[in-house]
């Protein structure tokens, strides 16, 4: 499902313009990467929590080189789902 998709479907629900429902997705999107750069965790309840972590720098092997290489480290935006969302999505067998 694609941005558009869930644009499509909320505007066809909720009965709001595709422009406004376009509006609401971009900002809340926007929001939870500016919080999330300034180290803040954005837990929706019943949904999940979105956070900023750093992954540590490693060596790998790469088979096409043949040979090792160095990944340096970086940060990423997790997500981890709320229990109620594991359980209805049956994640983890919760």
């Amino acid at each position: 499902m694609t941005k558009s998709d869930i644009v499509d479907r909320i505007t066809r629900q909720s009965g709001m313009k595709k422009k406004e429902v376009l509006y609401i997705i971009d900002n809340f999107i926007e929001k939870v990467l500016e919080s999330a750069n300034r180290g803040e965790r954005i837990e929706i309840r019943g949904f999940g929590t979105f956070y900023q972590a750093e992954k540590r720098s490693r060596e790998v092997y790469s088979p096409i080189a043949g040979k090792k290489i160095f990944i340096p480290a970086k940060k990423t935006i997790i997500f981890r789902p709320s229990k109620a969302t594991e359980r209805q999505l049956d994640i983890k067998g919760a």
